[in-house]
């Protein structure tokens, strides 16, 4: 039971909720028909005509119902050719160029390929390029230290020498810091 009763609860709301917008809708409606002429004269002009052409038809019915029927379905017949050359039309252009862009993908697929192997090789010998740099790097820091460190020895042996030979003549010593 209290099934039945939510679900007359939800259709009675459905209801209400239907009844709600039409009554919006005419109001709207009514409201534009009042407030501007044009939209009037429009709506009058498209019923008139609207009108003509269903009298016109039946008219036409009435007269020759049979022909009527025929003219219909001489109708029907030609838009349903049109329709059906058009969809084979599609299906055609679809199988065409559906072929070129599979091909058009394929070839994409391998030249993005060739371009990412190309780019993992340009990569590796990059690679090989640093490690040489860093090699000739590394060369001439220690060139550089050697040849710093055989001038300081150098120094420290003349300076020792020159001490040995001074020490007669004064009393200085060489350090490694400046004197104030």
């Amino acid at each position: 039971m209290p099934n039945e009763q939510q679900s007359q609860q939800t259709q009675s709301q459905k209801g209400k909720l239907s009844l709600a917008i039409t009554i919006g809708a005419l109001a709207g409606g009514a409201l534009v028909l009042v407030k501007s002429p044009s939209a009037r004269n429009r709506i009058k002009q498209t019923s008139t005509s609207t009108k003509d052409s269903v009298s016109q038809y039946v008219a036409e019915v009435k007269a020759d119902p049979s022909g009527a029927k025929n003219d219909l379905l001489n109708r029907i017949q030609a838009t349903a050719n049109i329709t059906k050359e058009a969809l084979n039309k599609i299906q055609e252009i679809l199988d065409n160029q559906g072929k070129e862009l599979t091909e058009k993908f394929q070839d994409v697929k391998d030249e993005s390929q060739d371009i990412v192997s190309t780019a993992k090789d340009a990569g590796e010998e990059l690679k090989d390029v640093g490690d040489k740099v860093k090699e000739a790097k590394d060369e001439l820091t220690e060139s550089s230290e050697d040849e710093a460190a055989a001038t300081t020895s150098n120094e420290n042996l003349s300076a020792v020498n020159n001490d040995q030979d001074d020490e007669d003549d004064t009393d200085h010593t060489v350090t490694k810091s400046p004197v104030n």
